[in-house]
């Protein structure tokens, strides 16, 4: 995806940033162009996502479907707060999320050792500081409960089964966003309790192109 390719995976960043009302430099746009580069090129040699996935999915599916987090953010994270990305895969959403918001800082978490290259890789492509790829599953990631201010994955489990994978590592103040797709609301209502965690928000948008619904499930625990 270099020439014209690049520059079509640009204009539909920048419309697709536009319609999620996200403010984006030249910057970090070509930050994110050069991802997408890297994405498609080692997606010829490891599965990181469906193979001969169309340009306009992959921005749409993949990058602005992790962006649809970045409200969120804004409103209920404070600058330079840390994130943790369960289940990192390909980055999404933890690596699109560090690039669009820099003061974050970011540690994705993915055992798998061909995408934690990869993922090393796209981060000296684009020059970002303050992200770690940590090569460990949830469950032997040992650190103080409540370290980072928001912890979310995406395609990793079931709600209940992912708030169970992270409550070690939560803390009161800590937000737990689960990505849910069309049909991921469920019953889920805020007040709604699970595992220790309360829902404390359910938040619905569109994808830019598809129109594909979203839902974020919003969980703390509560004091």
């Amino acid at each position: 995806m270099t020439g014209d390719r690049g520059e079509e995976a640009g204009d539909l960043l920048r419309r697709g940033l536009e319609r999620l009302g996200i403010g984006a430099g030249d910057e970090t746009v070509a930050r994110l162009v050069r991802y997408c580069v890297e994405l498609e090129k080692w997606n010829r040699k490891i599965n990181l996502i469906a193979r001969n996935t169309r340009l306009e999915d992959i921005v749409d599916k993949h990058f602005l479907d992790s962006l649809t987090l970045v409200p969120i953010l804004d409103r209920l994270a404070r600058a330079n707060s840390s994130l943790l990305d369960v289940g990192s895969g390909a980055g999404f959403p933890g690596l699109v999320l560090k690039i669009v918001r820099p003061d974050l800082s970011v540690v994705l978490l993915e055992p798998r050792e061909r995408r934690g290259a990869f993922l090393r890789h796209v981060i000296r492509q684009t020059g970002l500081k303050d992200i770690e790829v940590a090569a460990a599953r949830v469950e032997e990631k040992r650190i103080a409960a409540g370290k980072y201010a928001v912890i979310t994955g995406r395609a990793v489990a079931d709600v209940a089964t992912f708030l169970g994978m992270v409550a070690p590592l939560a803390g009161p103040e800590t937000l737990v966003i689960c990505m849910q797709g069309g049909g991921g609301r469920g019953d889920w209502r805020k007040g709604d309790r699970v595992g220790g965690f309360a829902c404390v928000g359910v938040e619905e948008t569109m994808l830019p192109f598809s129109r594909a619904k979203r839902f974020m499930l919003l969980f703390r625990k509560p004091e």
